[in-house]
C-alpha cells in the first residue's frame, strides 16, 4: 500500500491522472495486500480490464487476490527469483516473467529495513522510473507519504527508491507514458471526499465506531473537524454512535455518523427514532460484502434494501449515492443540506471500491446551494406546536431552551406538541406529515447524471458507474451508442427527472453489485422502468470491468 501511495503521489506531482484501489485481507494490522495503480494522461473512471505490469514483492497468499488482478499475455510480471516460482493463479495469465533481484536476500528482514533495502520502496522506484517519472518526484512523494516517520525511516526509504530507479535502467519494457499536461489537481480518496463534503456542508459533530471500510473516513475527518471547532466522539458501539449524533442534532449542531453494513444494521432502531422525532442526521454507509460480517475489506452494493426500508413501521427517509470519487464531495455536502432543511435522516450509500479508491482529479467547484434548518417558532402569544399539522410539513425546530418554544423529541407516536399519544388521529396525522415532506422533496439538478446518447441505456449507482461510462466510450468509438444514467438520489425516487433521462430508450439495463437485483426490483416496484428492463446483478467482490459491460450490451 505504501509503495502504491508513493507511486500515485509521484504521478500526480508529475501531472498525470491516476487511481489506486486496494486489496487486503480481514486482518486488523499487516498481512497480505496488493495496491492496484493506474496512471494516465486522461481522467480515470474505473478499474481496467487488465494491468500492464505486475510487481511481486513476495508470493505470500497471492492466490487470494489473483482473480482481482487481471493479467494477460501482454502483461509483464516482475519478481525476485529468490521468492520462488510464479504461483498458478498468476502464471495462468501467460504474461512475460522478468526475473529481478530486489535487495539483498541474504540479509534478514530487519537488516534489509535498517540498511535501506526496503523491497516496497525499491518497487516504487522501479515502476516509477519505467513509466517515466523522474527521481525528484519519486523521492518527494516518498518523503510526503512517510512525513510522520523519523529521519532514519525517510533515509532508508530514499535509498530503497534510488535502488529501484537504478535497477530500471537494466530493463527494456514498453510501459513508458506519454508526457502529461500539467495542471493543479487533487489527490483524494472517496472516503476523504465524503468527509470534506460533510465539512463543507456544516457538519460539526460526528459520532462513530470503527468499522472497515469506513474507518479511514473518520480518521481523516477527526483532526480537520477539530480545526473547525467541531468534535468527533468514539462511541462504545454503533447504537451509541448514532444516538450521540442524534443528541448533537437535537442540540442544533449538524451531525453525522459513519459506518458499514453490520454497523448500519445495529443503527436501524435509532434511525426510526430520527424519523419519528424529525431530527436531521447524515448516515454514511460505506458498503461491503455481506451478509453478517461478510468480507470486511471487499466491495458490494448489497445494502440498498436496508437503506430504503430498514426500520419498522412507516419510516420515510432520503437515500443518496455518489456517482464518482469527485462527486463524493458534492453528494455529502448536499446530504447535509437536505437533512437539515427537511429535518430527516439522509443516508449516503458509498461502497468500498469507491470509498477506498484514491484518485487524481481536477478540483471540484460544483457546490449545491446551502439549505438551513428552520428554527423560527410561532409567535409568543400562541402555544408552540413542534409537530403542527395543516401547514408546511417541515415545522419549526427551535433550539433547546428557546423561551416559550419548548418541545419534546419523542419516539413514541405523539401529538402536535410532541407529547405521547396513542389515538388513531394523531398517529395517522404525524405519519402523513412525515411522508408529505419527503414526497415533495425535489432534488432538481442533483437527482443524478447522464452521459452519452442512443436508445440503449445502462442505469447504475456508485462504483459501477465508472465502468459503465468507460464501456460507453469504447462502444461509441466502435460505432455503438450507449447512454449511461446514474442515480444520485435513490429515495424518494425522482421519477420525472428519471423519466426524462430514459426517454426514447429501447433497452434499459440495470447494473448493480449484489445477488438479488435490489436496485432493479426497487425501480420496477416504483414503476420507474418497464418490467422488460434487464437486470445484470452479481455480488462482489469482483468489480464490473468495462469490457464485461460492453460485451453484454452488444
Amino acid at each position: 500500500m505504501s509503495a502504491g501511495a508513493v507511486l500515485l503521489r509521484a504521478a500526480a506531482h508529475a501531472g498525470y491522472y491516476g487511481l489506486m484501489t486496494q486489496l487486503f485481507g480481514a486482518q486488523v494490522r499487516g498481512g497480505e495486500s496488493a495496491a492496484l495503480v493506474q496512471v494516465s494522461t486522461q481522467p480515470i473512471d474505473s478499474q481496467p480490464d487488465r494491468y500492464d505490469l505486475f510487481v511481486a514483492l513476495d508470493w505470500e497468499k497471492v492466490e487470494q487476490f489473483a482473480a482481482e488482478i487481471p493479467l494477460d499475455e501482454a502483461s509483464v510480471i516482475i519478481a525476485d527469483p529468490a521468492a520462488g516460482a510464479v504461483p498458478p493463479g498468476i502464471a495462468k495469465s501467460k504474461g512475460r516473467v522478468v526475473a529481478l533481484t530486489m535487495g539483498d536476500r541474504n540479509a534478514t528482514k530487519l537488516e534489509r529495513g535498517l540498511l535501506g533495502r526496503r523491497v516496497n520502496m525499491f518497487a516504487a522506484g522501479l515502476v516509477g522510473a519505467l513509466i517515466g517519472l523522474n527521481e525528484a518526484n519519486l523521492q518527494a512523494a516518498a518523503e510526503a507519504v512517510f512525513s510522520d516517520k523519523g529521519a532514519d525511516v525517510i533515509g532508508a526509504n530514499a535509498k530503497g527508491t534510488a535502488a529501484g530507479i537504478a535497477a530500471a535502467a537494466s530493463l527494456t519494457l514498453n510501459v513508458r507514458l506519454d508526457a502529461p499536461t500539467a495542471a493543479a489537481r487533487w489527490l483524494i480518496s472517496g472516503n476523504q471526499a465524503i468527509a470534506f463534503g460533510a465539512l463543507r456542508g456544516g457538519v460539526r459533530f460526528v459520532g462513530c465506531y470503527p468499522i472497515t471500510p469506513a474507518t479511514d473516513l473518520v480518521e481523516w475527518l477527526a483532526p480537520h473537524l477539530i480545526k473547525l471547532g467541531g468534535r468527533l466522539v468514539l462511541g462504545e458501539d454503533e447504537l451509541a454512535s448514532i444516538n450521540l449524533a442524534l443528541g448533537a442534532s437535537y442540540g442544533g449542531t449538524p451531525a453525522m455518523t459513519v459506518t458499514a453494513g453490520p454497523g448500519f444494521s445495529l443503527m436501524v432502531e435509532s434511525l426510526g427514532l430520527a424519523v419519528a422525532a424529525e431530527s436531521p442526521l447524515v448516515l454514511v454507509d460505506v458498503m461491503r460484502a455481506g451478509p453478517s460480517t461478510g468480507i470486511a475489506s471487499k466491495t458490494e452494493q448489497s445494502d440498498i434494501n436496508l437503506a430504503l426500508y430498514g426500520a419498522h413501521g412507516d419510516a420515510p427517509r432520503v437515500v443518496m449515492a455518489p456517482v464518482s470519487v469527485a462527486d463524493c464531495i458534492t453528494t455529502a455536502e448536499y446530504a447535509v443540506y437536505v437533512a437539515e432543511s427537511l429535518q430527516t435522516p439522509v443516508i449516503v450509500l458509498s461502497d468500498q471500491a469507491l470509498g477506498q479508491a484514491t484518485t487524481v482529479i481536477d478540483p471540484s467547484d460544483k457546490r449545491p446551494a446551502p439549505l438551513k434548518r428552520r428554527l423560527n417558532g410561532a409567535a409568543a402569544s400562541k402555544p408552540f406546536k413542534r409537530y403542527a399539522i395543516g401547514g408546511d410539513p417541515v415545522t419549526p425546530m427551535p433550539l433547546p431552551g428557546t423561551p416559550q418554544h419548548e418541545w419534546v423529541a419523542e419516539g413514541l407516536s405523539h401529538n402536535e406538541a410532541g407529547l405521547p399519544a396513542s389515538g388513531a388521529g394523531p398517529h395517522v396525522a404525524q405519519i402523513n406529515k412525515r411522508a408529505k415532506k419527503i414526497a415533495r422533496f425535489d432534488p432538481g439538478a442533483y437527482w443524478g447524471e447522464t452521459w452519452g446518447t442512443g436508445d440503449t441505456v445502462v442505469l447504475a449507482i456508485g462504483s459501477t458507474i465508472g465502468a459503465a461510462r468507460e464501456a460507453a466510450r469504447r462502444l461509441s468509438a466502435a460505432g455503438h451508442q450507449m447512454r449511461v444514467v446514474a442515480l444520485r438520489v435513490i429515495a424518494p425516487l425522482p421519477t420525472e427527472a428519471l423519466s426524462r433521462a430514459l426517454a426514447g430508450a429501447r433497452r434499459i439495463i440495470v447494473i448493480e453489485q449484489n445477488h438479488s437485483g435490489q436496485l432493479y426490483h426497487y425501480l420496477v416496484g416504483q414503476k420507474a422502468i418497464p418490467p422488460n428492463a434487464e437486470s445484470v446483478a452479481r455480488p462482489g467482490p469482483l468489480p464490473f470491468r468495462p469490457s464485461e459491460i460492453a460485451s453484454y450490451v452488444v
